[in-house]
């Protein structure tokens, strides 16, 4: 330590002033130096394990994600992971479509509901977060209250003070957008996200890109699989002898099921401007069923005219659909309609919706319950067919032994009625009334065969044939 003179001081001295001059001492400029480099590198230290720990989690999260092939598994791990990361108060997942439009928005934070429905996040085109699904970069708003264009998310009470959004992508195509809210740090106000923060969050949607794809393409073969069997259980139902309303109930019931919809309907045309809705499968069935609609002005005669299938995304709200006040529509929400046709002009249109605010149908549903209208349409064109040509070999099997009894039975019988008649004139008297008993008898049988072949020959095609020598002898 360097020690400083007093002032007035010129030399040594002795007494009690030493130990005063001894106290006022300061340290060498080398080690204040020292101090300074070792707490840096403290400081130093502590960053680096912290990273270390952050970069920890984001291997554990993308281990976690690479690992999971169901796509709610595989959002809820990224949001939880990412709001992890980067301490936000606030973190969402907007998914899209193949259309770039939002179909479901996964939150977390507080005061955040799980899943938000559609119709309640009112992003807009002009909103931040629907612009991410054609963005290709992070965007970071430090002020998001003073940003030109909204954020369009606001999960907390007030509005976001920090905003950080990242687009996920797979394939060349956003899938959806990882947004975080409100970083928390030691003071009371959020802190801006920072270029750490960014970088971490980019590496996590990198890899959370492919396994969302690979999570909807799995699903996707799932579905594709059920609809397969769907169609295989309607065709085998239908050609074993089915009667029609059962087998349309049977469609309705798996169309259902398989697109996990909470309604499946079936209307056909009851007149030349009019559907009816024939039968529908769901809890609110009762009230569906029988309800009319026009030809011209609905969605389901927007398919019949068209031969198309048809997608909406809330059928109460679409300005296609017939009478949207009406309060049966307010059940229904995103849904698909396709024409039961068999290549021929459609006859009827099958219905697959669902209640308001959940998940919207896409293109591949919507080709897949079309593949199964069509399959099952086809299904049933045959059976009717077969069941005609069953009914006409019926018909001739009848005609075939009819015209055996006819030309064949009964003129042998006459034959014998006749000459046994002859033989009876001859006859001694005690012989010949048992030989007329006989004849009336064999007149009797004659009578039962002929009744025999007019109900064949009803049953059959109609009017009674009675033709032959018999006929003409009669």
């Amino acid at each position: 330590m360097a020690r400083f003179p007093t002032a007035g001081s010129s030399g040594p001295r002795h007494g009690p002033g030493d130990d005063i001059a001894d106290l006022l001492t300061f340290p060498d400029p080398a080690r204040l130096e020292l101090d300074h480099a070792v707490q840096d590198l403290v400081d130093r230290a502590g960053e680096v394990l912290r990273t270390q720990g952050r970069l920890r989690v984001l291997l554990r999260a993308v281990l976690g994600i690479s690992a999971e092939i169901s796509s709610p598994a595989i959002l809820e791990h990224v949001l939880t992971t990412a709001r992890e990361l980067l301490r936000a108060r606030y973190a969402a997942l907007a998914v899209f479509d193949a259309a770039g439009g939002l179909c479901q928005l996964l939150q977390t934070g507080a005061g955040c509901v799980g899943s938000e429905t559609v119709e309640d996040c009112c992003l807009g085109d002009e909103s931040v977060v629907q612009q991410l699904a054609e963005a290709h970069q992070p965007l970071r708003i430090d002020d998001p209250t003073g940003h030109p264009i909204p954020v369009g998310w606001a999960p907390g009470p007030g509005p976001l003070h920090t905003f950080l959004g990242v687009p996920i992508r797979a394939r060349g195509q956003t899938v959806g957008a990882l947004c975080l809210g409100d970083k928390s740090g030691p003071r009371t106000e959020p802190e801006p996200f920072s270029d750490e923060d960014e970088e971490l969050v980019k590496a996590l949607v990198r890899a959370a890109g492919p396994a969302i794809d690979n999570a909807r393409l799995f699903e996707q073969t799932q579905r594709e699989r059920a609809w397969q069997r769907a169609s295989a259980e309607i065709t085998a139902a239908l050609l074993s002898g089915t009667d029609t309303g059962h087998a349309l109930t049977s469609i309705a019931e798996h169309a259902r099921q398989v697109a996990e919809a909470d309604l499946a309907a079936i209307a056909v045309l009851e007149s030349a401007d009019r559907l009816v809705i024939r039968l529908a499968d769901g809890p609110d069935a009762q009230e569906l069923t029988g309800r009319h609609l026009p030809k011209q002005g609905s969605l389901c005669g927007h398919v019949l005219t068209g031969r198309k299938p048809l997608l909406t995304s809330h059928w109460a709200g679409d300005e296609r659909a017939h009478d949207p006040d009406a309060a049966w529509l307010t059940h229904l929400g995103p849904a698909m309609l396709a024409p039961l046709t068999s290549g021929e002009d459609p006859t009827g249109v099958l219905i697959v919706a669902r209640q308001p605010g959940r998940p919207a149908f896409d293109e591949p549903q919507l080709d897949a319950l079309a593949g199964f209208a069509t399959q099952a349409t086809l299904a049933q064109h045959l059976a009717a067919q077969r069941a005609d040509a069953e009914f006409l070999i019926r018909v001739q099997d009848h005609e075939r032994i009819a015209m055996a009894l006819h030309d064949r039975v009964i003129e042998d019988i006459f034959g014998v009625s006749l000459a046994l008649n002859s033989l009876a004139t001859a006859a001694p008297s005690n012989l010949q009334h048992r030989i007329l008993r006989t004849v009336d008898r064999l007149d009797d049988i004659i009578k039962d065969i002929r009744v025999t072949i007019f109900d064949l020959q009803h049953d059959g095609t109609g009017p009674t044939r009675l033709e032959g020598p018999v006929a003409a002898q009669k």
